[in-house]
């Protein structure tokens, strides 16, 4: 038990296993986040584009140059690449193109990150705190309730200070903040 590095050889079962399971759960992602758009445009009576869609993924590992890489808490960002990086439920989402900073392995940040754990957000953070915090956001309470106090946007790393220490890592093509939030 206990945390550390536990190597995996790529060629033994397990290896095999692991990276077959994880391009599988990479798949059935993209599956749904597809779905998810499709849905929206059409709710929305838009056509959606399946060529302009922004696909990266965080958590996982990659093989290059004969080398794996795991992105943990981080998302690709080859010279050029768009990316996309959350804030939070208030902040919305940038738009980004990766500068394919060696330094980081063409890596940048996958997002705000918290700085408090989900169970102290709870303790901490009342409904009327989050209704306050989102002022702006979710008219009408919108998934702003109990059960979600835990994604209260305080929870969370400001998304201006993220963005500013990753300038070597990434170019901002545009802030996107949201209107409606829905977490389910």
């Amino acid at each position: 038990g206990g945390e550390g590095i536990n190597p995996l050889d790529e060629n033994s079962q397990l290896g095999k296993d692991y990276i077959q399971a994880m391009e599988y759960c990479l798949r059935w992602a993209l599956f749904n986040r597809e779905k998810m758009m499709r849905n929206i445009c059409d709710a929305l009576g838009a056509t959606f584009y399946e060529e302009t869609m922004v696909n990266r993924n965080h958590n996982h590992a990659e093989k290059k140059d004969g080398l794996w890489i795991h992105r943990k808490g981080a998302t690709h960002a080859e010279d050029g690449m768009l990316g996309v990086i959350p804030a939070n439920m208030r902040d919305g989402v940038y738009l980004v193109r990766g500068r394919g900073n060696a330094d980081s392995l063409c890596s940048s940040s996958h997002g705000a990150g918290r700085v408090m754990s989900r169970s102290k957000a709870k303790k901490t953070f009342s409904l009327t705190d989050f209704r306050d915090i989102m002022h702006g956001v979710n008219p009408d309470g919108f998934t702003i309730d109990e059960s979600r106090i835990d994604e209260c946007p305080n929870a969370y790393k400001p998304i201006s200070e993220v963005m500013s220490n990753q300038e070597d890592l990434i170019e901002i093509i545009t802030h996107i903040k949201p209107i409606v939030n829905v977490k389910g």
